[in-house]
């Protein structure tokens, strides 16, 4: 599995694995003002959720934190047929995580679009 969620008691801590750049790429919501991760989860979370994310990235380092708030909620019962996830829009990026993805995408295909604000 490229990504993977556990949710944690009341910390609502969630550990993220993007083993490739093809996962980053898959995950990354780049639309997001700040950046943030779609994360498939059964562990929904409401929106405005305020969550610790443990993300691991291809890039060799280690594991980093970001705190985050859920901004999108994909239920089970959607139309798409898409497995239930939430996003997750970075909120306190100390750690670097925005310039590792962005260092981890630099070689694919951009997908430039209206950056949304939540």
């Amino acid at each position: 599995m490229e990504l993977q969620a556990e949710a944690g008691g009341a910390a609502k801590a969630l550990s993220v694995v993007l083993r490739d750049a093809t996962a980053v790429q898959r995950y990354y919501m780049p639309n997001i003002k700040g950046g943030g991760v779609l994360v498939e989860t059964p562990n929904l979370l409401p929106i405005g959720t305020e969550v610790l994310l443990m993300i691991t990235l291809p890039d060799g380092q280690p594991r980093a934190p970001v705190m985050g708030k859920v901004v999108w909620v994909t239920p089970p019962d959607n139309r798409e047929g898409r497995p239930p996830a939430i996003g997750v829009q970075f909120v306190n990026d100390r750690s670097g995580v925005l310039i590792r993805i962005q260092n981890a995408l630099s070689g694919l295909p951009r997908n430039d679009g209206e950056v949304l604000s939540f």
